[in-house]
């Protein structure tokens, strides 16, 4: 049967629904034979352990950098223009903002090329308590479009950016894209858990949590 999950945040109406909206779903795949496995994580442990997860990204990403860039060099660029760099802050700050905004865009875009009906299948929310935006799929995904749709924001605009300040030699870009490969910590997480899943049944269904960071399993 289901696995009882302890929320971190008062639900929202767009939780319940889908929350109910998976309920129905289940009761027909019980009776079909099929079992739940919940994979999921706390919100604080995506946003704390989760981070070990990128690291060895980020750090072959920030070797490239200063190897071909030159860790003295960026440091007087840096030091030697305050307006620049002030700029750069203004930049760094706006674009953090705007690119959580995208990174679930991208999530949502290739999440419904995996569903039935496509983006009717796609939702987005905000948990305030967290300040964190989400993209959520109400429909099944296979397991490859889900780490796919998972992975993508981290890679398009995380490593996008980070090899474009390592060809560049934009600082800027750089730092941008290192921090966008942390935001995706927690989509690296969740989908080294689900590559690290031994499933028990030939046929396997999964669905995105809704109300939880992970997924569910269906499996018989």
């Amino acid at each position: 049967m289901g696995e009882e999950q302890k929320t971190e945040h008062k639900l929202t109406d767009a939780e319940i629904r889908r929350a109910e909206l998976l309920k129905q779903r289940e009761e027909k795949l019980f009776a079909e034979g099929y079992q739940r496995k919940d994979l999921t994580i706390s919100i604080d442990k995506a946003n704390t352990t989760g981070l070990l997860y990128p690291l060895p990204i980020a750090a072959i990403i920030a070797v490239l950098f200063f190897v071909l860039n030159g860790i003295n060099d960026t440091i007087n660029v840096i030091k030697d223009d305050t307006v620049l760099w002030f700029i750069g802050l203004l930049i760094f700050a706006v674009s953090g903002v705007v690119l959580a905004v995208v990174h679930e865009g991208i999530h949502a875009i290739f999440w419904a090329m995996g569903t039935e009906n496509h983006f009717k299948d796609i939702e987005f929310g905000f948990i305030k308590e967290k300040i964190t935006p989400y993209c959520t799929s109400k429909a099944p995904l296979s397991k490859r479009m889900y780490i796919l749709g998972s992975l993508m924001p981290m890679t398009i605009i995380g490593i996008g950016f980070g090899v474009a300040g390592i060809i560049s030699g934009n600082f800027l870009m750089f730092i941008i894209g290192i921090c966008q490969i942390f935001a995706g910590a927690g989509d690296l997480l969740v989908s080294c858990m689900l590559l690290r899943y031994k499933s028990k049944g030939k046929d396997m269904i999964i669905m995105d949590h809704p109300t939880e960071v992970g997924l569910i399993i269906y499996e018989k």
